[in-house]
Parts: C-alpha cells; structure tokens; sequence
C-alpha cells in the first residue's frame, strides 16, 4: 500500500469518527431534555380541567408563544393536555398562543398580559374554563371585578405566587396547580397520578369539588 493511499484510508476513517462522534454528542443532548414530568403535567391538567367542568364546555388554553424554535417542555404540555382530552367528547379546546416580548414577560413577572387575557377571554366566544399555561400577573382590584364578571373557570399552571391564595380564597382562580415547595420523593410509581403527586400539587378554591 502506497503512503499516499495510506494517507487518504486515515483521512477518511478520521472523517467518519468525527461523524460518529457529532451524532451522539447530539443524540446525548436531545436526551438531556426528560420531557416526562412535563406530558404528566398537561394530562394531569386536563384531567383536572374536565372535573372541574363536569365533562362538558369550552377550554381556552393559553400558552407563549415561543416561536420558530418551539420550547420542548411547553409542546409537550400542551401535546399530553389535547391527547387526553380526546375522550371528553363534550368537550372542545382552543389553543391561544400568546406572542409576548422578553420585555413584556419581565413587566408581567412571567405572567399572561391582562390585557390579552381578556381579549382572548371574549375573542374565543367566553369560554366555561380557561386553562393558563402561564404564571396569572398581579391584578387590580377592578380587573379582579372583570374577571369574575366573565364567569370563567380559571386554572393557573405555574409556580404558586404572592396573591394566589387570596385569589382562591375569593373563587377567582378556582385550581392553581403548582410545583410541590419540598423535594419530590422519586420512588416506584403504578399511575399517572402518583407520577403527578411526586412533583406537583392542585390547589383548589374553597367549594370546588375533588376530583373522583
């Protein structure tokens, strides 16, 4: 064998390592991303949601809108909440994806404009519940009278904020499901819902009922 050919074979074997090498150094970091907690959360929600409804009405979902690049743990909230709404034949799901600015996001705390939440609110025909994959903005004591007006049964999907226990307490958010404050315990689990139970809590307005 020639040196040249040598030279070409080692070439080439140092090109596909680095293939090689590429593929799984991605293959790695799709993985980093555990999309799990996140499906159990959005069918959880809707489980949830459909109790609350009694199995029958008009869902407005809100979400960010994250753009070309769409955000993993959002898709797969909002995929797992529409696949297991799919059984509730009375049921019907408008997804609202909110464009909002770094700017605006840091104004709100990381919470839906008020503005667009009750744009959205009487765009998609008032809907019975609406389900807020967003953290719920402070509010003034008239935009609190508004919401209420609108009759809506809001569930608020985020960390549980200052503010939120009064507004349960007063039935304008009527299920606030929350990441648990301690430590999830990430032992052997049978259902859905003890998955759930490990890493999230559902807090409920004084005379909700409780799930079946």
């Amino acid at each position: 064998m020639s040196k040249r050919t040598r030279d070409t074979i080692v070439a080439i074997l140092a090109i596909g390592a680095a293939a090689v090498a590429l593929h799984l150094g991605f293959g790695r970091k799709a993985q980093a991303i555990k999309l799990d907690t996140y499906e159990v959360l959005g069918a959880v929600t809707d489980e949830e949601t459909a109790s609350l409804l009694g199995d029958q009405g008009r869902i407005l979902l809100m979400v960010r809108d994250t753009g070309p690049d769409k955000n993993p743990s959002v898709e797969a909230q909002v995929k797992a909440f529409l696949q297991t709404l799919k059984p509730h034949t009375k049921m019907y799901v408008v997804v609202d994806r909110v464009q909002v600015t770094p700017m605006l996001m840091m104004s709100t705390g990381g919470g839906v404009p008020v503005d667009q939440l009750f744009t959205a609110i009487e765009t998609h025909a008032k809907p019975e519940a609406v389900v807020l994959f967003f953290g719920l903005p402070p509010l003034t004591e008239p935009e609190l009278e508004v919401l209420k007006r609108t009759g809506v049964k809001l569930v608020v999907v985020s960390s549980f904020r200052p503010g939120y226990q009064r507004l349960l307490e007063r039935r304008v958010i009527q299920l606030a499901i929350v990441p648990r404050p301690e430590a999830p315990t990430l032992g052997k689990v049978q259902t859905l819902r003890e998955r759930f139970d490990q890493e999230y809590l559902v807090i409920k307005s004084p005379g909700t009922m409780d799930s079946p």
